[in-house]
């Protein structure tokens, strides 16, 4: 059977929309590259949904390689320049089978090639070249030295000399990136100083150092920073573009006075566009199926609530990928850009300069937009424009902090934005939190009863509706080498979507209180934030334990 084109198989996928496609080959015609190059070039696609196309084109399995820790013994049956020169990771050996990641599962010299040089059955899986070579690249070089190793010397060292502080913070970072973390907290203490990751949402302690040498390291990431080393007693703000292997992160510091010394937060941003799918984040199909149609409808605001760390830019980015910018005109206004996209008009806030985010959206309306989005409605005067243009035929998109969707309401009015406004303007609001996915690699199904899921909030009425009288079926993770024993492994977001129709629109308009409108929009359909987190722990994604540790 005749393999299916690239182009066609990604807009199949709903990865890449028809208009997208007819660019991405006009330009394919200028330069000669290969396809799958120019829609990466282009952020049409990302590396890893094109490696998805391919293992669909070839019937094989896709691995996202940045969750999967190789095993020793996998690496040591093929050499490091092998590796390199094949692109290929070996990544498990089980009864005599090899098991292998590779960008071409089509070619077999590669497959044929292994298999002399081992004498195993290989098993191809497939994944995205940029991250072969990086695994490549950070799980040969910790066969010959783990970067543990590595800090724990430099550590040893500044006990009896001067350490070497640059190669320090430098081994911190990697070390983090590899561990997955958002965050890296440089926190000083009485006795010693520490060094936590934040991974996965939880914070992890990982490094103790002497306190001697604290001041030294804040300096250098000051000035890695751009900051001012000689202010000790105020907080401060910075950044640096950090790269790793090739792949690049924005870095944003903050440091902050304490009791022994400053502690220092450095958040880790990677420009890794495969975050920014909504099929990716975690949303019920149903849910999914109304929050699309909410984000391509012509005008109105999209909100998106929750608190810092929740993932609502992550979601506004996915909800940007999926509005075509090819036939819109999409400006936007962050505080700060994290991510740049193709065909978007992005600024940055300058409060310096006076270019604050209701003043960019005054601006914005003349320049003949179809979406706007605004990185946070803050203010009196941000609400009340984000809501003007909302009514006067544009779709705005934006975030507030609010603890659950309904609660956004009252906010707003908080804000001076008139209640009929609210009514008129919202099309819908998506409060959301981030919670743990159980590692698929060492999961086990367990039986539970009904008093056991009660003792985690879950009530009869929402074990009646979702759970039936069925038997209950929970999965945990054991902790293996892959989730670093936690049991957990990446994240997913749970949501909360309330869709502003007539009925619940004329409430706002009458002031109802806040419960009163939360029942209505139960009574339509909207799940909430801990009856979507029931509905992941029936599905084996996640514990009761982890619905309660994030939304309580």
């Amino acid at each position: 059977m005749a393999r299916k084109r690239l182009g066609e198989l990604l807009e199949e996928l709903g990865y890449l929309s028809q208009d997208q496609l007819e660019v991405a080959l006009e330009v394919q015609k200028l330069n000669g590259q290969s396809l799958g190059d120019v829609l990466v070039e282009l952020s049409f696609v990302s590396p890893q949904e094109l490696a998805q196309a391919v293992a669909h084109q070839a019937g094989k399995e896709f691995i996202d390689l940045s969750v999967y820790t190789p095993s020793t013994e996998a690496l040591k049956t093929v050499d490091k320049s092998t590796a390199r020169q094949l692109e290929v990771v070996p990544l498990s050996i089980t009864d005599g089978r090899l098991q292998v990641a590779v960008s071409d599962p089509f070619n077999i010299n590669i497959i044929d090639l292994i298999r002399r040089k081992t004498n195993l059955e290989v098993e191809v899986l497939v994944s995205d070249r940029e991250s072969i070579l990086r695994t490549i690249e950070i799980y040969y070089e910790q066969l010959t030295k783990p970067i543990e190793e590595q800090i724990e010397e430099i550590i040893k060292q500044a006990q009896k000399e001067e350490p070497n502080i640059p190669q320090l913070i430098d081994l911190f970072l990697n070390h983090a990136i590899i561990e997955r973390a958002t965050d890296v907290h440089l926190s000083p203490e009485h006795a010693a100083s520490h060094v936590f990751y934040r991974i996965d949402g939880v914070l992890h302690h990982y490094y103790t150092f002497p306190k001697e040498i604290h001041p030294a390291i804040v300096s250098r990431v000051k000035i890695l920073g751009g900051m001012d080393i000689s202010e000790q007693r105020l907080p401060q703000d910075g950044g640096f573009t950090y790269t790793f292997v090739g792949e690049s992160f924005d870095i944003r510091v903050s440091t902050a006075p304490t009791a022994y010394g400053e502690n220092v937060v450095m958040r880790l941003l990677p420009k890794n566009l495969s975050l920014f799918n909504l099929k990716n984040l975690g949303f019920e199909e149903d849910t999914l199926t109304d929050f699309e149609e909410v984000i391509t409808k012509p005008y109105g605001m999209v909100l998106v609530t929750g608190p810092t760390g929740s993932g609502k830019t992550t979601t506004l980015y996915a909800a940007l990928r999926r509005i075509n910018s090819l036939r819109k005109n999409i400006l936007t206004v962050e505080d700060p850009i994290e991510y740049r996209f193709p065909f978007i008009k992005q600024t940055q806030v300058n409060e310096k300069a006076g270019y604050t985010f209701a003043r960019a959206v005054r601006h914005f309306l003349r320049q003949d937009p179809d979406v706007i989005l605004i990185g946070e409605v803050r203010d009196e005067e941000t609400a009340e424009m984000a809501v003007r243009a909302a009514i006067t035929g544009h779709l705005v998109l934006s975030t507030v902090h609010t603890n659950d969707a309904v609660s956004t309401i009252p906010r707003l009015i908080d804000l001076k934005v008139k209640e009929y406004m609210v009514a008129s303007g919202v099309l819908a609001i998506s409060a959301q939190r981030l919670i743990r996915k159980n590692c698929p690699y060492c999961s086990k199904k367990y039986r539970a009863n009904r008093e056991y899921m009660k003792r985690y909030g879950f009530t009869d009425e929402m074990l009646d509706k979702y759970a039936g009288n069925g038997e209950l079926i929970i999965t945990k993770g054991e902790g293996c080498q892959h989730c670093r024993g936690t049991g957990y492994l990446g994240r997913l977001a749970v949501v909360e979507l309330l869709i502003m129709d007539e009925e619940i629109g004329d409430m706002v308009v009458r002031g109802y209180p806040p419960l009163a409108i939360y029942q209505k929009a139960r009574e339509k359909g909207m799940r909430t934030l801990k009856e979507d987190g029931l509905k992941k722990v029936l599905k084996g994604i996640t514990t009761p334990e982890e619905i309660r540790r994030v939304v309580g």
